[in-house]
């Protein structure tokens, strides 16, 4: 009988969840609503993406069509009785609702908003568009003239990237196509004199996916990490890594962050997550179907930023399709992963956190509650808290929820 309760014990041991032996104490604080107006029944908004104002209020952006074209709006979701600001100018639309702007922070409560921008194009182009800057100096409750940061070429310039270097420069990085070849270049540009002069713009590397969103994190010692999904030869899509030491000025040529072998002759339009904590230390998630086809989402940490250790499964085993995975973690090393899961009727948004550096993940957690829920992004505060978004359908409006979350050591 012992012998057979020692093997159950083993076995139990070995079928338990990662990190359940440490898992983190996951709080969900304050929720806020946005309802979005509808015509018909019918919202068509992009993604909402999350900032943080100076004094810690949360603040979201999305783009949304409005009778034929598409306009950007900004919204401070905890202000009792705040609209949302349009931002664009009358004689700049949103080019497309298929990747969402993004926010970011500057070190003295500046508000920088990334976006692309439509434009007229050519006969023989099929998208054209010039990535733009907007900044906000009072928190996000008004915005100035925005900067056009790409240079004035008549091809698409989006599924950007956005961060602040420590020295207040803002990066931002684009998938670019004026090379002309089958699969178009990664590109940086740093922008200073807070958001308002692009000082330096260079191509990282070519063969980059042509519709997978390229992530930035900045970290401490002028560490800047991009992360993109890369075409290698074959058709193999996976995810690389290109590291600047001199806040993104210069960059090493980029290493793969797992030979994850997914060969696909379409983009999958599905790209990946960095961050990098106040210890230097760096984090990614992505998604990947492998060499065997299986949707997967995967979470791998480095010390260095160039060889990431082993990659951690993040969604379950099941029969339910993971997707749009979200990252984000605090100074001290807490992290919070959140996704969509979905099945053929329904869609939820999922949490998986870890107050250990990311060494062990808690268990899954389900944030959403009505059937249709989609569309997560997740931000570190800087108080070391985070704030999760995502869109919900709630018959006939669509809401974009806005919640608190606390991650603490387990006990």
């Amino acid at each position: 009988m012992a012998a057979i309760a020692r093997a159950l014990g083993l076995a139990a041991l070995l079928l338990a969840p990662a990190g359940a032996a440490a898992a983190p104490a996951v709080a969900l604080g304050a929720r806020y609503e946005l309802v979005h107006p509808a015509s018909g029944h019918e919202v068509h908004v992009s993604a909402p993406a999350l900032g943080v104002a100076a004094d810690g209020a949360p603040l979201l952006t999305w783009a949304a069509r409005h009778g034929e074209t598409n306009h950007l709006f900004v919204a401070r979701p905890a202000d009792p009785g705040a609209q949302p600001i349009k931002v664009n100018p009358p004689e700049l639309t949103v080019e497309a609702l298929h990747h969402s702007p993004l926010l970011a922070t500057g070190p003295g409560g500046e508000i920088y908003l990334s976006w692309s921008s439509d434009r007229p194009k050519p006969a023989d182009t099929l998208y054209a568009s010039d990535l733009r800057l907007s900044r906000s100096l009072d928190g996000g409750r008004t915005f100035g003239a925005p900067l056009r940061v790409t240079e004035d070429q008549p091809i698409s310039h989006s599924f950007d990237g956005l961060a602040v270097a420590p020295d207040g420069a803002v990066l931002v990085t684009w998938i670019d196509g004026r090379e002309g070849l089958p699969n178009p270049a990664t590109y940086l540009a740093r922008v200073v004199d807070r958001g308002e002069r692009v000082e330096s713009a260079a191509r990282l590397d070519g063969d980059t996916c042509v519709c997978c969103r390229v992530a930035l994190a900045a970290g401490p010692g002028d560490a800047v990490a991009v992360l993109w999904r890369k075409v290698f030869p074959g058709d193999i899509r996976d995810m690389v890594l290109g590291l600047s030491r001199d806040g993104g000025r210069h960059f090493a040529a980029p290493s793969r962050v797992r030979d994850d072998g997914w060969k696909i002759s379409a983009c999958p339009h599905r790209g990946g997550q960095v961050a990098i904590d106040g210890r230097g230390r760096f984090y990614a998630a992505w998604y990947t179907e492998g060499a065997r086809g299986l949707p997967r989402m995967l979470f791998a940490t480095s010390a260095d930023g160039r060889r990431f250790g082993p990659a951690v499964q993040v969604t379950g085993a099941g029969n339910t399709i993971p997707d749009q995975v979200r990252l984000a973690v605090s100074p001290a090393g807490a992290v919070v992963i959140v996704w969509e899961d979905a099945t053929a009727v329904r869609r939820r948004v999922l949490l998986r956190a870890s107050a250990d550096g990311g060494r062990t993940l808690g268990p899954v957690r389900v944030l959403s509650e009505p059937v249709k829920a989609y569309a997560p992004d997740v931000k570190a505060t800087a108080g070391g808290d985070f704030l999760v978004a995502w869109h919900e359908e709630r018959f006939p409006s669509l809401r974009t929820v806005v919640r608190a979350v606390q991650v603490r050591p387990g006990s």
